[in-house]
């Protein structure tokens, strides 16, 4: 079975099918060096249209400050004449690995011979059916996001060729490592800062062409979800198996915590008529280098909490309940009168920082001694060892959060009028073609959307930064700037299916035969709706 790209009347979209099948035969998995490959590619190609040749310095590949992979961004300013209106592009274009694509993995980045190959798979009934259309063309980043980038690229170049005519600027912010710890967009939040103080652009909107999330069909979303990440480090008391109730197991602690979170309807947020998923445990385990048979004095849990009102603080209070209760319950379950005790992060290192003898004597004695590479991991290796330095005993646990944070953004009233009608006059156009357009209020999928600004009270962020064990000083966020800025934005981007599986796959027709006009007449809207 072979695959080939549905006739379609845009020439636009013929250019972006072309350039996503490039971009994806670029490997850039997140934290491979095929994230830089990709950025030099677009920043060699944007290189060649006229306007940066004449104006090099608004075309920057700009290194990650402090990443320890040195790793770009890229970010390419359009000028309209006497306008500071500007609207952004954005976008990632790291992936997430092939391991997952099987048999078919040596042909992940090839999209033709990976749709062609597909065939021979036993698919489940919804991609047999798309494979079977015709319509789809499956791979690993052509959905998330290789077929977005390409039309923001797409979009850009087809603004500098009638630049004399733009009323608006244009910003293409292209970014690496948003399905790691979004290190790209969270360093590129100053350099927004800087752009709005500095050249007093003014943004009108920030659009993100991931695909479509929910609806399978042509969606915009006016907000992003947001995610805090729980930490519990359960501390129970060693015992030889043999006489279990000396000692307390921290499993049983973390299995009380567990099933009370794990799943649980009372930990899900709605918002209107939408429900957004409940927390889930993404690790579990003891912190034992080795086998014993001794009862594991300490258990990690850290969760995914997706969040779209709830503020740090908010969250921290209900794990200090939900903490005590677990104890509670483990203590009842092996008859025990002990008393148990939560800590937060925050209060274990002010006390580690007193022992050792300053914050920064903990931090240069500490650090030094980490052996992962991973940011939670470090952050439970750093606080682990704080509890060895104070004698920490069980029945106890320690709260706080490790990365990622995501803070939830939904437009305001004011910039997100325009853009309320802009979406308006997109559904018009689309249901003019045979579409029919759906509108969410939040994205699901997490986004770099979130780093667009925070519309809260910087005191709201001060218990998470307390209470991330490495803040500051492996991961963080430049919160100052980011109160600086805060940009309407919105999802609006193709139809795709199963980003992350081995069925990764875009729908050909709408993404590239009707999106990039689509995508063109919203952003003009967005402009003249603003002014108006």
């Amino acid at each position: 079975m072979s695959f080939a790209l549905p006739p379609v009347g845009d020439e636009t979209g013929r250019r972006a099918y072309e350039l996503m099948l490039e971009l994806v035969a670029i490997p850039s998995v997140t934290g491979s060096e095929g994230e830089n490959t990709c950025a030099r590619f677009i920043h060699d190609r944007l290189s060649r249209l006229a306007c940066f040749k004449k104006d090099p310095r608004d075309l920057r590949l700009i290194e990650l400050d402090g990443d320890p992979l040195g790793r770009f961004f890229v970010a390419a300013l359009l000028r309209a004449s006497g306008t500071k209106k500007t609207v952004i592009l954005t976008g990632h274009f790291d992936v997430v690995d092939a391991d997952v694509c099987g048999p078919l993995r040596p042909w992940a980045f090839d999209p033709a011979e990976y749709t062609a190959r597909m065939g021979g798979l036993v698919l489940p009934e919804d991609a047999r059916k798309d494979l079977e259309s015709g319509s789809y063309l499956f791979g690993r980043g052509v959905s998330d996001m290789k077929a977005g980038i390409a039309l923001n690229i797409c979009l850009l170049e087809d603004y500098a060729e009638r630049r004399e005519e733009l009323e608006f600027n244009v910003l293409l912010l292209l970014v690496p490592d948003e399905e790691g710890d979004s290190a790209g967009m969270r360093g590129a939040i100053s350099f927004l800062a800087r752009l709005k103080e500095e050249e007093g652009l003014d943004f009108l909107i920030c659009i993100d062409t991931e695909p479509v999330f929910d609806t399978y069909s042509p969606a915009i979303y006016h907000g992003t979800i947001g995610k805090i990440m729980p930490l519990y480090l359960c501390v129970g008391r060693e015992s030889h198996a043999g006489e279990y109730y000396d000692g307390l197991n921290s499993t049983l602690v973390a299995s009380y915590l567990n099933v009370a979170l794990d799943g649980g309807k009372d930990t899900v947020e709605t918002l209107g008529s939408q429900t957004f998923q409940p927390q889930c445990c993404l690790r579990m385990r003891d912190l034992r280098s080795r086998y014993a048979v001794t009862l594991p004095e300490r258990t990690v849990l850290y969760y995914n909490c997706l969040t779209v009102e709830k503020t740090p603080a908010v969250v921290l209070e209900d794990m200090k309940k939900r903490a005590m209760a677990a104890m509670t319950s483990a203590l009842a379950h092996v008859g025990r009168d002990w008393t148990p005790r939560v800590l937060t992060v925050e209060e274990v290192l002010r006390k580690a920082a007193e022992a050792a003898g300053g914050k920064e004597r903990l931090f240069a004695e500490f650090l030094p001694r980490l052996s992962s590479a991973d940011e939670r991991e470090r952050s439970i290796e750093f606080l682990s060892q704080a509890l060895d330095l104070l004698g920490e005993k069980g029945p106890l646990v320690v709260v706080g959060f490790v990365p990622p944070y995501y803070p939830p953004r939904v437009n305001g009233k004011e910039g997100g009028r325009a853009v309320r009608l802009a979406a308006a006059d997109a559904g018009k156009e689309l249901e003019r073609r045979g579409y029919s357009l759906a509108e969410r209020e939040v994205f699901q999928g997490i986004t770099d959307l979130s780093f667009t600004g925070f519309g809260g009270k910087a005191e709201e962020l001060a218990p998470l930064a307390a209470n991330t064990p490495l803040w500051g000083r492996n991961y963080g966020l430049p919160l100052a700037d980011l109160q600086k800025i805060d940009i309407p934005c919105v999802v609006f981007g193709p139809i795709g299916k199963d980003s992350h599986k081995i069925t990764e796959r875009v729908e050909t027709g709408y993404t590239f035969g009707v999106l990039p006009s689509v995508l063109k007449g919203f952003i003009k809207s967005v402009f003249q709706r603003s002014i108006s």
